[in-house]
């Protein structure tokens, strides 16, 4: 057993006050003289024995109204398993709102998050002038500290929902972790919530005995919800003058059917698609919208759709940039073949770069979208490790064989590349006979071929041989079944290989049709899927290709498009990345944050709320009760809303409270007891 003042034990010292009167205020007898008292003898002594049975009744029961009176004052409370449930201390009622998005939802008594806010309102006018408050929700700064009644009220009006997510546990750990910081001798902690499935952690849950948990469960009057999930674009390059395709992924959380659900996306502020999408119950849609972005640079992209209650998931913020051009790069032998610089200069999609192979600068590598090798001599290692990191981080490698005399240095870098090896020359003439059209490769341009059309023919060509562990696949191949052009995916990046020499030694390739969406459908296809978005409290670390890190004493700092918040994140370069940590300074709200150094906007990025708080799976009272007799959490109650909820806390407080009232009522009775002993005993 517990008290909740024990102060007032010591008010069992006056148990003395009663055993000291009985002690020395003896009842005087009178004496009478009889000429024989010899009759009174039995009589005399029988009488005395009951008096002396009555005063030591009348002392007991005494003792016993002033025992139950003192324990009544002292606030008497049993335990779970009649374990003490704290040590002395100050009286804490501490209270969890979840004020994530998902109590937006509509309950029997309003928003479900206003209900909770009201619950405790009432809570806190009907607790003890002396308790202490602690008011916990999913900020990171809640539940530092305790306060008073007063206090209490004006914080509870300055909480709002929140875009903040965390796992019930933390809730339970962070108001232990005050107990045990301010000395708390006794706690209640109620936790208001939703109790959203991929929330309740109860395995996490703290096995606590010294404080006692009710958990308020607030349920939703229709669980229904549709969000927008995610985007992606499934085209590495973007670049002016070809159409966007962006994919869009909805879901549908509720257990009802829904059709023509209106879906915008716009681009820089303009309506550019519009649709009506059919969702079924529980089910995931993903839909295809295509765009014209316009001209070069960062653009941002907003999706949006119309549910309710629930509305921060019907908004998806994204960003891209289309290139102005795609730069190719020419590493050469020194020879002056102009076949590939033909080609590009004439398409404004790329920039066309020569370098010959004595004179790379290795810095500027990862700045072309694709680089040749042309016929080279020889492969020093400082070049073979710079490609291999430009193939791993998403860069494409066209290698072009030269002649045979150089089949060593050939092999050499095949070998670094573990692409297999050159067996040598074959001096058959053969000719191209397939071509795998379904391929990304030649999937935009290919069919621009004609059914008719003359395709290469090959003088002379070279024969690899590689295991079928080596990842090398065929895409085109010669009449005597060797391969054309081979490719691997190395990380995130291609390498082809060409078994001919752009030389028309080796055939008539460069002046057919099949070399124009080869040479372009290696330059635009490949790379790394561009990066649309970023998810609030989830995504910390920020990456910006921004090609050249420009110095200068002043730094990045990230601002908000529309209300201009700036901060300054964590920031280092490397290799032409900018790497922004998002640990101490962070977006507050979803939307558009612009990267900028001085006047300048260097990359664009978008960030949305966390999408685990839109589904609409919750525990009932029964499925909570079961899952925390699992967690090994005791002292705790669930507390079913189906009826009035602060009727129901206020009723479970009073009824753990009511044995200082069963004291009064033992106290009364034995004082009643006395009277009757008084009256009705004669002695």
């Amino acid at each position: 057993m517990s008290f909740n003042h024990p102060e007032f034990l010591y008010g069992l010292f006056a148990l003395l006050i009663p055993i000291i009167i009985h002690l020395f205020n003896f009842r005087r007898y009178k004496k009478f003289y009889f000429s024989n008292i010899e009759f009174l003898k039995n009589i005399t002594a029988e009488t005395r024995k009951q008096n002396k049975l009555k005063h030591l009744v009348v002392l007991l029961l005494r003792l016993l109204a002033i025992l139950f009176l003192v324990l009544a004052f002292a606030g008497p409370q049993w335990g779970k398993n009649g374990k003490r449930q704290g040590k002395s201390g100050e009286r804490l009622r501490a209270v969890y709102i979840d004020n994530s998005f998902s109590m937006r939802a509509e309950g029997e008594h309003g928003q479900l998050f206003n209900e909770a806010v009201t619950s405790t309102r009432e809570l806190i006018a009907q607790s003890p002038r002396d308790m202490r408050f602690a008011l916990l929700s999913n900020e990171p700064g809640s539940g530092r500290n305790t306060m008073n009644k007063e206090r209490m009220f004006s914080t509870l009006e300055e909480l709002s929902i929140s875009p903040a997510y965390r796992p019930l546990s933390s809730a339970l750990w962070k108001g232990l972790h005050l107990v045990g910081k301010k000395n708390i001798g006794r706690y209640e902690l109620f936790i208001y919530s939703d109790f959203q499935k991929n929330a309740f952690d109860a395995p996490d849950f703290p096995t606590d005995s010294l404080g006692n948990y009710y958990f308020i469960p607030l349920k939703q009057s229709r669980s229904r919800n549709i969000y927008i999930d995610s985007c992606w674009i499934p085209t590495p390059v973007l670049i002016p003058g070809r159409p966007v395709q962006l994919l869009i992924r909805l879901r549908n959380a509720s257990g009802e059917d829904y059709e023509k659900i209106p879906l915008t996306v716009s681009i820089d502020g303009q309506q550019k698609a519009v649709a009506g999408v059919n969702l079924k119950a529980r089910s995931t849609k993903t839909v295809r919208v295509s765009f014209s972005a316009g001209k070069a640079g960062w653009h941002s992209g907003l999706i949006e759709t119309e549910d309710y209650p629930i509305t921060f998931d019907d908004k998806f913020y994204f960003s891209f940039k289309l290139k102005q051009n795609l730069r190719v790069l020419e590493v050469h032998n020194g020879e002056n073949s102009k076949v590939l610089q033909l080609f590009y200069q004439t398409d404004s999609v790329f920039h066309f770069v020569k370098m010959n192979y004595r004179q790379i600068d290795y810095n500027k590598l990862k700045t072309f979208k694709l680089i040749i090798l042309n016929s080279l001599p020889s492969y020093s290692s400082g070049l073979l490790n710079q490609l291999k990191s430009y193939l791993e981080q998403g860069g494409t490698v066209l290698f072009v064989p030269g002649e045979e005399s150089e089949l060593t240095e050939k092999n050499k870098f095949l070998q670094s590349m573990q692409a297999g090896r050159i067996l040598g020359l074959d001096t058959a003439r053969s000719r191209v006979v397939r071509i795998k059209k379904s391929d990304v490769l030649f999937r935009e341009s290919v069919n621009k071929i004609p059914e008719n059309a003359e395709l290469p023919t090959v003088n002379k060509h070279f024969r690899y041989g590689y295991p079928v562990s080596s990842g090398l696949e065929n895409l085109v191949s010669l009449l005597n079944g060797d391969d054309f052009l081979l490719r691997k995916n190395i990380g995130a990046g291609q390498l082809f290989l060409l078994s001919v020499s752009l030389d028309k030694g080796f055939g008539n390739f460069s002046s057919q049709a099949l070399f124009v969406p080869l040479m372009y459908g290696v330059a635009v296809t490949g790379g790394v899927i561009p990066r649309l978005f970023y998810t609030l409290d989830k995504d910390e670390f920020l990456t910006a290709g921004l090609g050249t890190v420009p110095e200068s004493e002043t730094v990045f700092s990230l601002q908000q498009a529309t209300s201009g918040y700036t901060f300054i994140p964590e920031q280092q370069s490397a290799n032409g990345d900018l790497h922004l940590l998002l640990r101490n300074s962070k977006p507050e709200t979803d939307g558009f944050y612009n990267l900028r150094l001085g006047d300048s906007t260097w990359h664009v990025f978008a960030f949305n709320y966390n999408r685990s708080e839109s589904q609409t799976e919750y525990y009932s009272p029964d499925e909570i009760r079961e899952e925390l007799n699992n967690s090994g959490l005791v002292n705790f109650k669930v507390l079913d809303s189906s009826v009035n909820t602060q009727t129901n806390v206020i009723n479970s407080l009073q009824t753990a409270g009511k044995l200082w009232m069963l004291f009064i009522i033992f106290a009364l009775s034995i004082l009643l007891a006395e009277v009757l002993v008084l009256r009705f005993w004669k002695g």
